[in-house]
């Protein structure tokens, strides 16, 4: 069984705020992840550098099969206005 998501040492955040620092984690085919965590502890920084919208400030985050493509990824935002800096089409 291998790994469909790899974050190593990602250090993130938003302008001279730091986020997450040298955060690291491996999802396997099958697991089941539940994030869970305080306001402001950095659960929306991460989803948003696993959906691409942010980009590390240090660190990788790797992807089954290809270190640079991206898989599509299914996301709901929890705002019902929608995440305007996501990039769908319908």
């Amino acid at each position: 069984m291998g790994y469909i998501l790899e974050i190593d040492s990602v250090t993130a955040g938003y302008d001279e705020n730091i986020v997450l620092e040298k955060v690291n984690l491996r999802v396997d085919e099958h697991d089941y992840i539940g994030v869970i965590g305080p306001n402001g502890g950095g659960k929306t920084t991460l989803l948003k550098l696993i959906l691409g919208l942010i980009k590390p400030l240090s660190g990788r985050i790797l992807f089954a099969g290809s270190s640079s493509e991206r898989p599509e990824i299914g996301y709901l935002p929890q705002m019902a206005e929608g995440d305007v800096t996501f990039p769908v089409t319908v």
